[in-house]
């Protein structure tokens, strides 16, 4: 577990020694970073038909970083934040992990809580959640105006506005609360760790209706991918996929 900790790790350090010399190199040519898009619905992106791109979020960092769209979705213009298809990456880790992001942006990964924040921050968010279970059955549910706390504040899911769709609304129960995960402890669960409890980590009540960092193929009451409100506590979905993408503004 430690060589696994530690290989993880010297991949962090290295995205983000490749992101600094990438922002080098763009401004010993004269290009400069605004030359990216901050979504995946900038109409910059949104004409590649990419799945894969690189974006840049000045409330996060001068750096640009690379990201996963969905432009065929409910419109499109989406960043993937979280990704569950096959069980391929183990989604029971610690703070720092779920602060930074993690595994394989054209597989299974989680963005990170820092650019999510940044992102929702920056500008007001819609969020869409599509799931599937093991018969192929989709449901999806979308919330208006998502928004995300810092670290400051725990990560707290503050926002989640108006919410449509046919999953059912399995986050309002997890609204104002803060992330946990097994080393940081910031649930209303008085008597235990809810991200211990159920190997996993999320915006734990006491504890939860959703629970989409879940283990994958686990139907243990509350372990595995679980949306409540479609398929209930002992049933672990197939997919997940949970999108941001900027909201669209009124005039």
């Amino acid at each position: 577990m430690i060589a696994v900790r530690v290989e993880q790790e010297r991949h962090g350090e290295l995205l983000d020694e490749l992101s600094q010399k990438l922002d080098t190199c763009l401004s010993k040519t004269g290009v400069e970073t605004k030359m990216y898009g901050k979504s995946c619905a900038e109409p910059s992106i949104l004409t590649q038909h990419s799945e894969i791109n690189v974006i840049v979020v000045p409330e996060y960092s001068k750096h640009p970083f690379v990201v996963a769209c969905d432009q065929l979705s409910h419109g499109g213009g989406w960043t993937i934040v979280l990704r569950r298809t096959d069980g391929s990456e183990d989604f029971y880790r610690d703070w720092n992990d779920y602060k930074n992001g993690f595994g394989k942006l054209e597989n299974e990964f989680f963005l990170g809580l820092d650019k999510l924040h940044a992102m929702s921050s920056a500008q007001g968010q819609e969020l869409l959640v599509l799931l599937e279970d093991n018969g192929g059955e989709r449901r999806y549910q979308m919330y208006d105006n998502f928004k995300i706390g810092s670290e400051q504040d725990g990560f707290a899911l503050e926002s989640l506005g108006n919410t449509s769709g046919n999953a059912g609304d399995a986050l309002a129960t997890h609204l104002g609360q803060k992330f946990t995960t097994r080393d940081r402890d910031n649930d209303k669960h008085a008597a235990s760790n809810c991200a211990v409890t159920y190997s996993s980590a999320w915006w734990y009540n006491a504890c939860h209706h959703s629970n989409l960092a879940g283990k994958y193929g686990d139907n243990t009451h509350g372990k595995g991918i679980n949306w409540y409100q479609f398929k209930g506590h002992t049933y672990s979905l197939k997919r997940a996929q949970m999108m941001i993408r900027p909201r669209k503004q009124c005039h």
